[in-house]
């Protein structure tokens, strides 16, 4: 009987199975592709941002509030950031790091994936099955059967490592949650996270990229801010910030909730200088710090003239105009679906895994990792590392 089966040969998976087999257990992967880490290849714009020097429970989400941060910290605690720079560094594989954010030195997603994939070609106790969509589990006395139409597979112990339900043509499809569910677990509603938002905007700030603080407001109440480009494009809000928001957003204009993303044009900058100085246009006051599309189309909304010069406005009006760009408001309206977005929010109940050695406690000897868990990192490395972490434990526990 296999020691180890594993299905889906992402990020976790492959940790798990490099980290297993490295201690003599026997592995197959079951990949639904026809090669191993495809979602690999899209992460971070194709440049793949592996981890993040601030590395802490703060920087993920989750339904189970009450246990999210011990939980993540249990499991970053046991393989953390340290821990893949070391496992990296002795895999051969060179890095650097900016602003915190770490990537492969070549600026390519394909060198973390393949870095993963070559050990996992040199060590023989790893078989791969490529194009294995798995269509049942079944629990027996010694362990786990898996089959899909032709092909059946026993082991010991099973890792489902199948991902959610972002980036579907990745093969990340959500099927696995049906099979948990049968198995006893209870399934936590799955949302696109890190995606877009959908906002009504003025047509003329199509294309726009601004630099702003963006603060989410669900019914009436601001639950973060975060710092960093606000993009405008197709309808929707973009950007990394609009992303980080999306987690909690989703889910609040799911369930009907008054959602606003409020963005503050003005801080950190020179406008309130500006905009007291003789002699320019106010639209030229504005524009030194303010992208002018973003200037020109808020002016018109007040009725204000983008013509008339800074001294022709009384000291009301122009608090009036900073009040304004200070505070930009966007009703979300909609979202980015699983196609588009970068993660998912929910999956496997928390309360259901052992976080010491990430087995199920419906199921023992079933093992849970990666995306299909109900823990989603922010944008920054986060995901990866989660799936590195909890594929590296399982490894471990088998």
């Amino acid at each position: 009987m296999i020691d180890l089966i594993v299905a889906g040969g992402g990020v976790a998976g492959m940790f798990a199975a490099i980290t297993a087999a490295r201690q003599g257990k026997e592995v197959v992967i079951l990949e639904k592709n026809d090669t191993l880490g495809k979602k690999i290849l899209i992460t971070g714009n194709g440049r793949c941002n592996f981890t993040n020097e601030s590395m802490n429970s703060g920087y993920y989400e989750s339904n189970s509030l009450d246990i999210k941060d011990s939980f993540v910290s249990t499991v970053i605690n046991k393989f953390g950031k340290d821990d893949l720079l070391r496992e990296l560094d002795d895999l051969g594989m060179s890095y650097y790091v900016r602003e915190g954010y770490y990537y492969p030195r070549t600026d390519e997603a394909v060198t973390f994936r393949d870095t993963l994939v070559n050990e996992i070609d040199r060590l023989p106790s790893v078989r791969v099955v490529y194009n294995y969509n798995l269509r049942s589990i079944e629990k027996t006395d010694g362990g786990y059967i898996l089959s899909n139409k032709t092909d059946t597979y026993e082991a010991k112990n099973v890792l489902i490592a199948t991902g959610g339900k972002s980036a579907p043509k990745t093969g990340s499809s959500g099927d696995s949650y049906y099979y948990l569910e049968k198995l006893g677990h209870n399934i936590l509603k799955p949302y696109p996270a890190l995606t877009n938002l959908k906002a009504d905007y003025p047509d003329t700030l199509q294309g726009v990229n601004a630099l702003a603080s963006i603060s989410l407001i669900i019914d009436g109440e601001t639950v973060g801010t975060e710092r960093g480009f606000i993009k405008f494009y197709k309808g929707m809000l973009s950007g990394i910030p609009i992303y980080q928001h999306s987690i909690k957003a989703v889910p609040a204009v799911e369930t009907g909730k008054k959602v606003t993303i409020s963005v503050d044009f003005i801080r950190d900058t020179n406008a309130k200088c500006a905009i007291n100085r003789i002699g320019l246009g106010i639209s030229q006051a504005l524009s030194q710090s303010i992208n002018p599309k973003i200037v020109d189309s808020y002016l018109n909304r007040l009725h204000i003239s983008t013509n008339k010069t800074t001294e022709e406005f009384d000291d009301y009006t122009k608090d009036k105009i900073l009040r304004l760009f200070s505070a930009v408001n966007y009703e979300i309206i909609g979202f980015g679906e699983f196609e588009n977005a970068q993660s998912t929010f929910g999956g496997v109940d928390i309360s259901e895994i052992d976080p010491e050695t990430m087995e199920s406690k419906k199921c023992p000897g079933l093992y849970l990792a990666g995306e299909v868990v109900d823990i989603t990192g922010k944008c920054g490395g986060y995901n990866i590392q989660w799936a590195t972490s909890t594929g590296v434990i399982v490894g471990r526990s088998v």
